[in-house]
């Protein structure tokens, strides 16, 4: 005769059955969900909040914390421009190994029909076996990312700033990703070390380049602008549904980022992150403070018609510009990313609380959503329902020192570009030079237009169908010769000197069909 048998119920696995003397249910003793709190709800940390809940269902419990967010009725929303919350607008490049890896139910609801594009070319982060590299605008993802934590994967969204505890009473991870001037990381200086300038400054002095932004409604095909864009280190066109213009200034050029009220300069633009949008007699005027962008309104202005070529670079005008605003950057070497902060509490840097990058390589997004990824795989193999130990995040650390080395490394030779003779130079200096001394038009043109040429021609079999030569002669011979012969000194794309293997991260996507996200966690695939 059979042994009879208890049944064993458990929480998040199959029933298990083991023989015993007479028959009874006995449930199974359930193991203390992981307790995550992220301090940061942009698109690095929802990513991760969204990853760690697909990845361990509820043997997770997440909260999420942002002070650009609101109640409204039963949800949580992002604050607007009347809440004092200037969204951002920017278009974003993700590479595939990226976009690729995160949860099939995040892929489905950011990439839907007519919210991305493919205008870049295959490379060793994007590779055919994935597709193409996408552009996505942040605020798109900002949106999904928070609709999706309270919709789909039932996270606890806090709208506040995250304040850290006197006490972590049980916390077992704190995800800090709350932006390069992250609040929380300086709350844990001692742990976590004071992040450092001085290997991205120059005879002392940090370096940082000053950007404007320009936000437009292009008129070309995404794909066409890939060629101008890469031909030339002064202004990056990032194209979905409209289209993101980045102009590099030199020092004297930003001095001219002023917005004037009506007794005066404005703290404004560049400051609060305001954008200047277009208004009557072709002014540019801040939603907030009602303040006019200088250059705009003055006809002494030296930046202004440098602005206007960089449109005309790229087929648009100036009533193609819906708005412009100004921004700095710069880098800084953090010493580890990951801290016991106590006896069973670890907190973790992500995203530009980690690695704030120069953009222009486009890897500030990659590189944070590489490290959420990171952390978010690293947490389900290692926990067990006990405290972590250092240990458990050696390779989590070793990543992040990796993405440290390898995307920093990048940015800074597109800060400090050889030139021929293999000499740094720094972008400004390039810019300067450009806009002084004598010009041969003929030449410039020529030069630019071979420059253009060569790069449709090494791209052609990597991308979808560019555009003429006419096209391309067209957009080159249109420019002013001082815009010529800055485009041509600012040299083209250093893709070789910043190319070769990428980091790789383990992926959060399933091996074949995605479960239900809450019930349970996603297999991997490395």
């Amino acid at each position: 005769m059979a042994d009879e048998k208890t049944v064993l119920i458990g929480k998040c696995g199959p029933t298990v059955m083991l023989p015993k003397q007479g028959s009874r249910v006995v449930p199974l003793r359930q193991t203390a969900p992981l307790r995550v709190d992220v301090a940061g709800g942009g698109p690095v940390g929802l990513a991760f909040a969204c990853t760690i809940k697909s990845l361990l269902g509820e043997q997770v419990s997440v909260r999420v914390h942002d002070r650009r967010w609101m109640r409204q009725g039963n949800r949580v929303v992002w604050k607007g421009l009347a809440e004092g919350n200037n969204r951002r607008e920017q278009v974003v490049t993700l590479q595939s190994n990226v976009w690729a890896s995160l949860p099939v139910a995040v892929q489905e609801r950011l990439f839907a029909p007519g919210k991305f594009s493919e205008m870049w070319p295959l490379g060793p982060d994007s590779p055919a076996s994935k597709g193409r590299p996408r552009n996505i605008k942040i605020r798109w993802i900002e949106d999904c990312l928070l609709d999706m934590a309270q919709d789909v994967y039932g996270i606890e969204v806090v709208p506040g700033a995250y304040t850290p505890p006197a006490r972590f009473d049980g916390l077992h991870v704190l995800a800090i990703a709350d932006g390069a001037r992250s609040a929380t990381r300086a709350a844990f200086s001692s742990q976590f070390g004071t992040p450092s300038r001085e290997l991205f400054s120059v005879d002392g002095s940090p370096l940082d380049e000053r950007v404007l932004g320009i936000r437009v409604t292009a008129k070309s095909p995404d794909e066409h602008t890939v060629p101008l864009t890469v031909a030339q280190n002064r202004f990056l066109f990032n194209s979905l549904g409209g289209g993101f213009i980045n102009m590099r200034l030199t020092a004297e050029e930003a001095s001219e980022i002023v917005a004037l009220g009506e007794s005066g300069p404005v703290s404004c633009i560049g400051k609060f992150g305001c954008t200047m949008r277009p208004a009557s007699n072709g002014r540019f005027v801040c939603d907030r403070h009602r303040a006019v962008f200088k250059p705009s309104v003055d006809k002494l202005s030296y930046l202004w018609p440098r602005i206007l070529d960089g449109l005309r670079f790229f087929g648009v005008g100036v009533a193609d510009v819906v708005g412009i605003n100004s921004f700095t950057l710069g880098m800084q070497q953090m010493s580890k990313f990951t801290a016991q902060l106590a006896p069973s509490t670890f907190g973790f840097l992500l995203g530009d609380a980690a690695n704030s990058l120069h953009f222009w390589p486009g890897r500030g997004l990659n590189t944070g959503l590489k490290s959420a990824l990171s952390l978010a795989v690293n947490l389900q193999k290692r926990w067990r329902g006990k405290a972590f130990r250092a240990a458990d995040f050696a390779q989590h650390e070793g990543i992040m020192q990796q993405l440290q080395y390898r995307e920093k490394s990048r940015a800074w030779t597109t800060m400090l570009m050889p030139d021929s003779e293999g000499t740094p130079r720094g972008i400004e200096d390039r810019i300067r030079e450009g806009l002084q001394g004598p010009a041969d038009r003929a030449a410039l043109v020529k030069t630019l237009f071979e420059r253009v040429l060569d790069i449709k021609k090494r791209m052609g079999d990597r991308m979808g169908p560019l555009a003429t030569d006419e096209w391309y002669y067209g957009r080159v011979n249109a420019l002013d010769t001082r815009t010529l012969k800055v485009l041509v000194e600012s040299g083209a794309w250093i893709t070789r000197e910043i190319g070769g293997e990428e980091v790789e991260v383990p992926s959060a996507a399933p091996a074949a069909t995605a479960p239900e996200p809450v019930r349970r966690g996603l297999s991997l695939v490395s």
